[in-house]
C-alpha cells in the first residue's frame, strides 16, 4: 500500500505514526507540506517529501487530503488537474462529497488521534463502497484502530461531534481532575502527572474488564457515602446536557462548515 499525504497536521501525523507502528515501511508514505517545521519532522521519519507536480509520475493506491475546511476544495482540484485518474481520501471536517468536483472519486473518513496509537476509529463513507480504492481505505484505518462503515454521509457529522471533537471534550474533564490533584500533591508535578497517567489508563483496564458503566459505578460509590454525594451533584447540574449540548454544537459547526462551501 503506498499513500501519498496532502497536508500533514495532526490528524495526518496521527495517522502516519499509527501506519508506521503497523509496520508500514516509511519508503510507501509521501508527503506534501508546505510548513517547513512540519518538513523536517517528516524527513526525521525518514518519509518522502515530494512536490504537488509530482503526482501524475508516481504510483499511489490512495491520496489523502488533509488540509484545512477553508483550502479542501482547490486542493482536490489541483490534485485532479495533475492526476486526473487519482483516488482521494478526505479526512477533512465537514466537506460533503458533493462539493467536490468529482463526488464519485472521493472516498470520505473521519478518524481521530487515536490512531497514532494503534487505538483509533474512524468512520468511513463513499458512494461506490464495493470498489476496491474503498476496501484500501478500509485496510488502512484497520492498521491504526477500527473502522465504522457509514451508509449515510450525514452520519459522519454526529460522529465528528460524539468520537472526532468528543477527545478534547473529555480531555478538557480531565485537565481539570489533574489541576485538582495537582493542589494537593506533596511530590513534585512531573510525580504527580505520572500518579494521573496511571489513574487515566486504569479507567480504560477497568472498562476492559467489565463493560458495563453502572457495575463500575457501583463498584466505587456506598449509600449517602462521598461518591453518592458527588454523583447527585453531577446529576443536580445535569452533566448528560452539558456534555449533549456540546455533541450538538460540534455536530451544527460540521454542518455549518458543509453549507459554507
Amino acid at each position: 500500500m503506498k499513500v501519498c499525504f496532502l497536508g500533514c497536521g495532526n490528524i495526518a501525523q496521527a495517522i502516519i505514526d499509527g501506519l508506521l507502528k503497523s509496520g508500514i515501511s516509511s519508503s510507501d508514505i509521501a508527503c506534501i507540506e508546505r510548513n517547513e517545521q512540519r518538513v523536517e519532522s517528516l524527513r526525521m521519519q525518514n518519509l518522502k517529501i515530494i512536490e504537488l507536480e509530482n503526482l501524475a509520475s508516481l504510483d499511489f493506491d490512495l491520496i489523502i487530503l488533509a488540509v484545512k475546511p477553508k483550502d479542501a476544495l482547490s486542493a482536490e482540484q489541483s490534485i485532479f488537474k495533475i492526476a486526473p485518474n487519482a483516488t482521494i481520501l478526505s479526512v477533512v471536517a465537514g466537506i460533503s462529497s458533493v462539493n467536490y468536483s468529482k463526488p464519485n472519486a472521493i472516498i470520505r473518513a473521519m478518524p481521530n488521534t487515536a490512531c497514532a496509537f494503534g487505538k483509533g476509529l474512524t468512520a468511513v463513507y463513499a458512494e461506490d463502497q464495493s470498489s476496491a480504492a474503498f476496501k484500501t481505505a478500509k485496510s488502512l484505518f484497520n492498521k491504526v484502530g477500527h473502522v465504522l462503515v457509514l451508509q449515510n454521509e450525514d452520519e459522519i457529522h454526529r460522529f465528528t461531534s460524539i468520537i472526532g471533537s468528543g477527545q478534547a471534550f473529555l480531555f478538557q474533564v480531565l485537565n481539570t481532575y489533574l489541576q485538582e490533584l495537582g493542589k494537593i500533591a506533596s511530590c513534585d508535578q512531573a510525580s504527580a502527572r505520572l500518579m494521573f497517567q496511571d489513574f487515566v489508563s486504569s479507567l480504560g483496564d477497568s472498562f476492559f474488564q467489565e463493560q458495563n458503566f453502572e457495575s463500575l459505578i457501583n463498584k466505587i460509590k456506598s449509600p449517602e457515602g462521598t461518591t453518592q454525594a458527588g454523583l447527585e451533584s453531577l446529576e443536580k447540574n445535569n452533566l448528560d446536557k452539558i456534555l449533549q449540548d456540546a455533541f450538538k454544537a460540534a455536530e451544527d459547526r460540521s454542518i455549518e462548515i458543509s453549507n459554507e462551501q
